[in-house]
């Protein structure tokens, strides 16, 4: 991962540096992010739960559109977020970003450490190929929402 320290950038969100965009990832491990590629040249983006294998993002799913697309147009980006309720003391979010390239996992080491994550995928019969998202790139923002009051914004919608 690239290392970045904590400054603001030009709209004033603090950029978070590489290792709290780690700490992050390793805590929504588990959860529900959404991996952003290409299918056919138009733009998709999915939700998928994840894990984190060393300090790259793993993916199950099985074979078809989404893994067809991934094999021909491998670079890729994936994000989670976090929003605090408005009704928080100084409520706020964060975003943390990996770009890179997606790669079937091929070699059997990688394959057991894998299967051994625990990663379920959301939907049932998905397959079983596992997915590496390479962290290239990895950045962050952390802001604050208070402001998104002002639109009728909640926390949890979209």
């Amino acid at each position: 991962m690239t290392e970045m320290s904590d400054w603001p950038d030009q709209r004033g969100s603090a950029v978070l540096s590489a290792t709290d965009c780690r700490r992050l990832l390793e805590q929504g491990s588990g959860k529900v992010g959404r991996l952003g590629f290409l299918i056919e040249g138009n733009p998709v983006v999915l939700p998928f739960n994840y894990m984190l294998l060393d300090e790259d993002v793993l993916l199950c799913l099985g074979p078809g559109s989404t893994l067809d697309a991934l094999l021909s147009e491998p670079m890729v980006a994936f994000e989670i977020d976090h929003t605090d309720h408005l009704d928080a003391d100084d409520p706020e979010g964060w975003s943390v970003l990996v770009q890179g390239n997606a790669q079937v996992i091929r070699d059997h080491v990688t394959m057991q450490r894998a299967a051994a994550s625990g990663l379920t995928p959301l939907v049932g019969q998905s397959g079983q190929v596992h997915v590496l998202v390479r962290s290239e790139f990895v950045s962050g923002r952390r802001f604050q929402v208070a402001a998104l009051a002002r639109f009728g914004w909640h926390a949890g919608t979209s």
